[in-house]
């Protein structure tokens, strides 16, 4: 020991379990820990950091100087002989895939001097044997570095290379320590200088991994790979198949090593983990699939595998509680020939069952139908539903079956068997298979639209799509005519392409090819009733026997409206239409004016006749000639008419004066009562008085925004008319809102809003109690009318919702329309 910088004590210890002299001066004897206890190294570490900085983590405190001063060769010019510090750094550990480590590093003191011969020592520390030696005297490296960092004698040689076979070994090590040595013994042991570098940890994991397992060809194959150092000296390789449910060996199988160089570079330094790859296989009917599998490597130095082994268990690659999951996303039959199906199935037993088959079923009957194999698809959505399902990205299947001779029947319950089978033939029932069964479907669907539907003197003209399972066996469809419940003709049906009824009713049978138009021959004047069709599927070739009817609604076949009946001072105009199929041979047109007694007041011919009218032709197609059904008529107000409530009537008929053969459509109640023109909003809208409610039965108030008219209303007919503006339009949308609502409790003399800057008289609400009202034209912050506001009543819309009146109306509906009367807003 040091004591004042002076040399004190020489000494010479011996290292019995190494059988090493160890020279005075050094960090520490083979036998003793460091003074300082270095950190433990990793294997395939490379660390430069000393001899970068001039300074090192591993260095061993020095003991004494030698006894005697030999000089040692040497070029060096800038030897500190005082320094007797003992450098070394490893700068790499390598252990190889073949059990081979190589270090590198360097060692430098000036107890080198004298001792000419340079040793590596790999070292077991735990049992503090020595495992191998190499000389390395002849292959010293040069190491500048070192010599400008450390000015001792040797440094600028100091670099060592060296590699130890630890195969035979490597099972049983945990630790391996370097010692560097320089020694005057030429075998390595004598008087020596160590250098104890830090214990180098030997990777003792065990890993592995089954990268594959699945069934080909009637066998049970997985592949993976299994890398450990502890698997050194372990030469035979093994798999084995084991039953977890019976606690029961399948079999096993020895395999010969595959190369993984992926699995070298991912775990570098474990033995053979360049050649740790395998697979294995074994017959399927030796494994119940539905039991818990699991597999296991083993590596064992004994031929048959039973003794002096290690093992990696796997996870089971099955499961006593399979996931099994699937849906049918469609069954289609619309071609009438096939039916395809697509759908979903994930099992995990389909890595093994690997035969997939798709199964007809029908459950009335209790048997199968037809089976065929299926096409695989990708399901990512799947894939992202069971993540932890095998190939559950590929449960995807879809199939065809040929219906030619399978004889479905309607109203049967069918189903859709999803299979995965580890055998290839028949349906896979005679392997092991896992099935899906699929929500039972019905034969039991029917469906029909008339597209388009119109009366003609040669009949009914009728084209649509009609479809039903019943078809399957009822080949036989017919349209038949119904006046007032009975049938006046029918026709046969013939089918024309309908792809877009296959894509909504694709389920249904044949709706792929349900398309059709015909005529229906028939006098139109025969049907005077209730018009109703019949669409059928009958299995007689007249269209009787056993049927599957659906039934169309009912059509007119006299129909009208009064459009517009307009009174003013001096004059009356009627429009509208009216269409019948007695029309037929009915040329003349008249308007009838009755009292409310029915006694005829006023008659005159209706010569603006057979306008066109598209709507009615679209509303009422069953009506002959209801394109050509609208009418007008103006006249002068006759003195038998006025002040009177009348009800008109239409009448379409063969005698010239308006009698024969006719038919009729009759109004509601009419008010004679002119309106009043010009528009002026200080003046009621008629020249004549308004209602007395106290009259009227069922008094209601009638908005049609688009007439900018308010009718006062008793039942059906018109009591009283007056001219508004409601709300402007936006988008096509009035900013008055549609519907049916009840005049309520409040209402005023005045209000004025700030924020449009406006306000309006006599004002009753009808909704949100005071936000939607009848007022009077607007009026300003002072309570004057405006006029350019006032000029739009009766002609335009305008308001910001309410309606607005003349001064006169909104004052009579303030203090005369009781709380609680309908109102009815429409365009």
């Amino acid at each position: 020991m040091y004591k004042h910088g002076k040399l004190w004590v020489t000494a010479t210890i011996f290292a019995a379990t190494l059988g090493i002299v160890v020279g005075t001066g050094q960090a520490q004897a083979a036998t003793e820990p460091a003074t300082t206890t270095p950190a433990v190294q990793q294997v395939n570490q490379t660390t430069t950091g000393s001899n970068q900085n001039g300074r090192e983590t591993n260095q061993q405190p020095s003991a004494t100087t030698l006894t005697s001063q030999q000089a040692a060769p040497t070029d060096q010019t800038n030897i500190n002989p005082n320094d007797h510090g003992n450098y070394g750094w490893l700068d790499q550990t390598k252990l190889n895939s073949d059990g081979s480590l190589n270090v590198s590093g360097w060692h430098a003191t000036n107890e080198s001097q004298g001792r000419q011969y340079h040793y590596i020592i790999a070292f077991d520390p735990i049992r503090r044997t020595e495992i191998a030696r190499q000389d390395v005297t002849e292959s010293a490296a040069n190491r500048p570095d070192v010599a400008r960092a450390h000015p001792v004698a040797g440094a600028a040689q100091s670099g060592f290379n060296a590699s130890f076979d630890l195969s035979q070994r490597l099972a049983n090590l945990s630790q391996i320590q370097i010692i560097s040595r320089y020694t005057d013994d030429p075998a390595g042991n004598g008087n020596a200088a160590d250098y104890w570098f830090a214990p180098i940890v030997i990777d003792r994991a065990n890993r592995a991994s089954l990268d594959s397992a699945t069934a080909i060809d009637g066998q049970l194959v997985v592949a993976g790979w299994h890398a450990s150092n502890a698997a050194a000296g372990k030469n035979h390789h093994y798999v084995i198949f084991f039953d977890r449910t019976t606690n029961s060996e399948l079999g096993r199988v020895e395999v010969n090593p595959i190369a993984r160089p992926d699995v070298a570079k991912a775990v570098p330094g474990v033995y053979h983990a360049n050649q740790s790859g395998f697979t294995a296989k074994i017959a399927l009917n030796k494994v119940n699939l539905n039991h818990q599998i699991q597999i296991i490597s083993r590596y064992s130095a004994s031929a048959d595998g039973n003794s002096d082994y290690l093992d990696y268990w796997f996870n089971s690659i099955t499961s006593s509680n399979q996931v099994n999951q699937g849906w049918l996303d469609s069954v289609n039959l619309s071609d009438g020939q096939h039916l395809n199906f697509a759908g979903w199935h994930a099992s995990g037993l389909a890595p093994f069952e690997n035969n997939h088959f798709g199964i007809l079923y029908d459950l009335t009957a209790n048997s199968q139908v037809a089976v065929v194999k299926t096409s695989q698809a990708n399901r990512p959505d799947i894939a992202r539903l069971l993540p932890n399902v095998p190939e559950s990205g590929q449960a995807g299947f879809s199939g065809q079956i040929d219906l030619t001779g399978l004889k479905l029947q309607p109203g049967h319950q069918y189903t859709l068997v999803s299979r995965y089978s580890t055998s290839a033939e028949g349906n896979g029932g005679s392997g092991q298979y896992s099935d899906y069964w699929s929500p039972a479907f019905t034969l039991n669907q029917h469906a029909f639209y008339i597209d388009g539907l119109q009366m003609t003197e040669q009949g009914l003209r009728v084209n649509g799509w009609l479809v039903s399972d019943q078809s399957l066996t009822k080949t036989h469809p017919y349209l038949i005519v119904l006046n007032n419940g009975k049938e006046v003709n029918r026709a046969a049906l013939t089918f024309t392409s309908r792809p877009d009824v296959a894509k909504a009713y694709g389920q249904v049978y044949n709706s792929a090819n349900s398309g059709f138009s015909t005529l229906v021959k028939l006098d139109p004047a025969q049907v005077n009733g209730n018009i109703q069709l019949i669409l059928r599927f009958s299995d007689d070739p007249a269209g009787n026997g056993n049927y599957d009817d659906q039934y169309s609604q009912t059509y007119a076949s006299n129909a009208g409206n009064f459009d517009a009946i307009q009174v003013n001072a001096t004059g009356i105009y009627v429009s509208g239409w009216h269409a019948s199929n007695q029309a037929v041979g009915k040329p003349y047109q008249y308007l009838i004016f009755v009292d409310q007694n029915g006694h005829e007041l006023y008659r005159q011919e209706v010569l603006d006749k057979n306008r066109t009218r598209g709507d009615v032709a679209k509303a009422e197609p069953a009506i002959y000639n209801s394109g050509k059904s609208g009418y007008q008529l103006g006249f002068n107000i006759p003195n038998q008419l006025n002040h009177h409530m009348v009800r008109i009537i239409h009448r379409i008929t063969d005698d010239k004066y308006g009698n024969g053969n006719a038919v009729d459509e009759w109004s509601g109640l009419v008010s004679i009562n002119a309106m009043r023109t010009p528009i002026d909003y200080r003046q009621p809208s008629e020249y004549f008085d308004y209602p007395n409610l106290s009259q009227l039965n069922n008094f209601w108030i009638h908005v049609r925004i688009g007439q900018n008219r308010v009718y006062l209303m008793n039942n059906n007919d018109v009591v009283y008319t007056m001219y508004c503006t409601a709300g402007y339009y936006q988008n096509g949308v009035s900013t008055t809102p549609l519907g049916t609502y009840y005049i309520q409790a409040e209402r005023g003399n005045s209000f004025y809003n700030g924020a449009l800057g406006e306000g309006a008289n006599y004002w009753t609400s009808f909704l949100n109690h005071g936000e939607y009202l009848f007022h009077t034209v607007p009026t300003d912050r002072w309570g004057n009318y405006k006029p350019d506001e006032a000029a739009q009543l009766g002609i335009n819309q305008g308001s910001h919702g309410c309606i607005r009146l003349s001064v006169p109306d909104a004052y009579w509906i303030m203090h005369n329309v009781p709380t609680g009367t309908r109102v009815v807003i429409d365009n």
